[in-house]
């Protein structure tokens, strides 16, 4: 393996709920994104339902072999995960209230590379004529666009607490797992219909990049859709770290959200980039 670059950095949150994969022994690779609960929640040691649900999944495949299927290891994890809530008191029939994660996992083999993915967590894979390929979707954009905008009709009355959001948020997570929405894991058993996986070959592949969604480069409006090739220039260009470093300061020279459209001042920021020989 070439180098492995990796970067994890919280956002305004108080916790990160990002997790990232790193198993070399079974070549095992992954960013995983816990999902802010829209009804809070922590444990006694202040951990989130994001949090936990990252960590968990994340225990899962640190701990996978070369063997196991994927698919295998994230059921798994999904029931584990269902377990967790319920012995800690959660009502799981309550949609909104579940503890979620995103993630893109990849296992490099020899010939070629296996991926399985929920939410808007992103695979990219860059080719040896610098031809950048987007091995997955951005599941929840339809979403967050129309989630956007809401906060920003609010926010021209005047009501800018996240409180006055919480109806979409909730809405927006009763869609978890449907025709009508996105796939994410959450301990529901209808996940094992919606999450994406696939494998693609490695002629002429150079490089993999796994990110979570808070290092998408900024917008300027809800409607503009990401320059995925120039947000992965600007990776190679500057380094992750760098390019990690210098958005979370872009961020924060727009601490409400005006120039850069968003939901929160800053997300936490997780990805991998991965050379191959």
């Amino acid at each position: 393996m070439g180098k492995v670059q990796v970067c994890s950095e919280r956002g305004s949150s108080l916790i990160n709920e990002d997790a990232f994969i790193l198993n070399e022994k079974a070549q095992i690779y992954g960013v995983v994104d816990g999902a802010t609960s829209v009804s809070p929640y922590q444990n006694a040691k202040g951990e989130t339902g994001g949090y936990i649900a990252s960590q968990l999944l994340a225990t899962f495949f640190q701990q996978a072999s070369k063997t196991q299927s994927l698919r295998d290891i994230v059921l798994e994890a999904n029931q584990a995960l269902r377990s967790a809530m319920v012995e800690a008191g959660v009502d799981v029939s309550q949609k909104a209230d579940l503890w979620c994660a995103a993630f893109i996992i990849v296992r490099i083999n020899e010939t070629n590379i296996e991926y399985i993915q929920a939410g808007d967590c992103m695979l990219f894979a860059k080719y040896e004529d610098n031809t950048i390929r987007v091995m997955t979707h951005s599941q929840v954009a339809h979403l967050d666009r129309m989630t956007l905008k809401k906060a920003m009709d609010l926010r021209k009355q005047g009501k800018t607490s996240r409180d006055h959001l919480l109806p979409t948020l909730r809405a927006n997570r009763t869609k978890a797992n449907t025709l009508s929405g996105y796939s994410v894991l959450n301990g529901e058993p209808p996940f094992a219909d919606f999450l994406e996986a696939g494998i693609f070959n490695r002629a002429c592949l150079s490089k993999l990049y796994l990110i979570s969604d808070g290092l998408f480069s900024p917008t300027e409006s809800a409607e503009e859709k990401i320059n995925w090739e120039q947000m992965i220039d600007q990776m190679d260009k500057k380094g992750l770290s760098s390019y990690t470093k210098e958005l979370i300061a872009t961020e924060e020279a727009d601490p409400d959200c005006i120039r850069y459209p968003r939901l929160k001042r800053s997300d936490d920021k997780t990805g991998i980039i991965i050379d191959l020989p």
